[in-house]
């Protein structure tokens, strides 16, 4: 707990940087030390838990959605929601997806409930619930846009507030009701946060050509786009490769399907050791991810165009280029 709140504070202490010194300290952070969303601890500390202690691995973070589907198109949405048609993640699945996860590890740092917006769903509350019944000791949080917050039953507020999971709200440029919302959170009791506002994003362009080096393209991820993400009985290494046929059906591209060796499944369950190996090395899907052409952009509402994710033109340094079915 005592750690927690010292993360939370240096988060909030660099959160009121200036833009300039913000991007540098994240620089500095990720050149020195990654941050990894799949092990945070020191070697020595993984080697004595397996070698000596004979404890399962520890993981550091994971993501599940409850809905794919978004209500604010944003555009480049790096989950691809603003391109999926309505669907609502099945409480039982949730739950075998979920329980999986906790019988590999001996502990689950954090946990990201998203989407999509997650607040769409009819029976978010029994979600809330069912994640603190299965992860009764990981901080937990709620992924929000914040565009329906005001509009949540009381049922919603109960859960959040009676099973200590966190609500965490999009800082997007765009108006909500804020003194609201966090005047709601507080005369429930919930746990409340406000992301940094988020008015520039991450462009990495998805090149289906293929060619480039997936270990150059997934070293270059760690700590911004490698969040071990849960879909389906699968475990993906991000969400790229978890929701990569979303692009591909949306725009009939048929080069960025993944194969096995882009995820892993939950059952029969893996040897946890195996799950970290997974996840701490490249997948054949990272070769589509154009990491040395990452740009930043200005938030604004989508246009749809395949060009928000897709690189243009798809080619090859040795000049072979692929079509693209627009």
């Amino acid at each position: 707990m005592l750690r927690q709140k010292w993360n939370r504070f240096l988060r909030a202490l660099a959160d009121r940087l200036p833009r300039p010194l913000y991007d540098l300290q994240r620089s500095v952070r990720r050149r020195f030390r990654a941050a990894s969303m799949v092990s945070r601890d020191p070697r020595i500390v993984v080697w004595f838990r397996r070698a000596v202690l004979h404890r399962a691995p520890v993981l550091q973070h994971f993501e599940i959605h409850l809905t794919d589907h978004c209500n604010l198109n944003c555009k480049g949405c790096s989950h691809f929601s603003n391109l999926c048609s309505p669907a609502f993640v099945d409480l039982s699945g949730f739950e075998t997806d979920m329980r999986a996860i906790a019988g590999l590890f001996s502990q689950v740092r954090h946990i990201y409930l998203l989407g999509g917006e997650p607040l769409l769903h009819p029976e978010i509350s029994a979600f809330i619930r069912l994640a603190r019944e299965i992860f009764p000791d990981t901080r937990i949080q709620l992924l929000t846009n914040g565009t329906l917050v005001t509009r949540m039953p009381e049922e919603f507020w109960l859960a959040l507030a009676e099973t200590g999971i966190g609500l965490q709200c999009d800082s997007y440029p765009i108006e909500l009701p804020r003194a609201e919302i966090e005047s709601l959170a507080a005369r429930y009791g919930a746990l409340f946060e406000w992301t940094r506002l988020r008015d520039q994003f991450r462009k990495t362009p998805i090149d289906p050509a293929g060619c480039h080096d997936p270990a150059a393209s997934f070293a270059s991820c760690q700590g911004f786009c490698n969040c071990p993400i849960v879909r389906n009985g699968q475990l993906y290494p991000c969400a790229y490769t978890a929701y990569s046929h979303v692009l591909r059906d949306h725009f009939g591209i048929e080069e960025l399907a993944t194969t096995d060796a882009d995820s892993i499944a939950l059952d029969p369950a893996p040897n946890p050791e195996d799950v970290m190996h997974f996840l701490q090395n490249p997948v054949p899907w990272c070769g589509f991810c154009d990491m040395e052409s990452r740009t930043f952009y200005a938030w604004e509402r989508s246009s749809k165009d395949m060009h928000e994710w897709i690189k243009e033109p798809a080619l090859c340094a040795d000049g072979i280029s692929v079509l693209i079915n627009a």
